[in-house]
């Protein structure tokens, strides 16, 4: 068994403990559900600069530990400082260190639109993102059937969230175009492996639909890095190490976005609007 097949198999597991929501419950939530989905879907649309969506991850199966949850205030004021158009925020909890505290207490200190990162494979998980407050949700289609995809874009788009669906090879690719997705996010890492090649962007962009908004997710080192992407198209990345392992995540941000340092602002975590 995998790291992936692992994740998915525990995440199954820890599910079945999970009180699923009543249908009084999921009224309320569809009835609110309304927050964030638009300020997404403007950041989508944006073509001709740098969309970096930076995320906030306590640890992962191939690095350990990366930051403490008592950091993450430190790199959200410095990412919002620093000019990203979005985070995302790694829920996972054995692996990846996240849970649904952290999510919440990100979303509730940031004027930022929020993408949610999990291993989806059941609806609470969803109606739970759009209770949170969740505008964007990721959905991996590696660990999901064409049927499944489907049922969980519609759910999504219901409950007025954004489906991010990920794909890493040939196979994922022709599920996703299959489904009808808008938004496609190419994961550079194969998460059997583990391993990163940007080399994966590249072979499988040509087969995108051209209505389709695609993310660049893992490897982005440098501004090169992402220069070479957006001279391809693509303008939409998620980039998570190359920040969580610099003291200085904001001035990273920064070069990659290729602006000089901004003023300075309060940390939105300590003062919640």
């Amino acid at each position: 068994m995998n790291i992936l097949e692992q994740i998915v198999f525990e995440k199954k597991q820890n599910l079945k403990r999970v009180q699923p929501y009543n249908f009084k419950e999921i009224e309320a939530i569809i009835a609110t559900a309304r927050c964030q989905s638009n300020l997404w879907v403007n950041l989508f649309n944006q073509k001709n600069e740098p969309v970096i969506i930076a995320e906030i991850k306590l640890g992962s199966p191939s690095r350990g530990s990366i930051i403490s949850h008592e950091a993450v205030p430190y790199y959200l004021s410095e990412y919002q400082r620093a000019g990203a158009s979005a985070l995302s925020v790694v829920t996972e909890e054995k692996y990846f260190k996240g849970n649904t505290t952290l999510l919440k207490k990100v979303i509730q200190n940031t004027y930022l639109p929020v993408l949610r990162k999990d291993f989806v494979i059941n609806d609470t998980q969803i109606y739970q993102s759009a209770y949170f407050g969740v505008g964007a949700l990721l959905i991996i289609a590696k660990i999901l059937s064409l049927s499944k995809i489907r049922k969980f874009i519609n759910l999504c788009e219901l409950l007025n969230i954004i489906p991010l669906v990920e794909i890493h090879d040939q196979q994922d690719l022709e599920k996703a175009i299959e489904a009808g997705v808008n938004f496609i996010g190419i994961n550079n890492r194969n998460l059997a492996t583990l391993e990163v090649s940007l080399h994966t962007t590249e072979s499988l962009l040509p087969g995108i639909p051209d209505h389709a908004t695609v993310v660049c997710e893992s490897g982005i080192r440098s501004r090169e890095d992402l220069q070479r992407f957006m001279n391809m198209g693509i303008n939409h990345f998620l980039i998570g190490e190359c920040l969580l392992f610099h003291s200085q995540p904001g001035e990273v941000l920064r070069e990659l976005k290729g602006v000089r340092k901004s003023a300075s602002s309060k940390n939105m975590w300590d003062n919640p609007s």
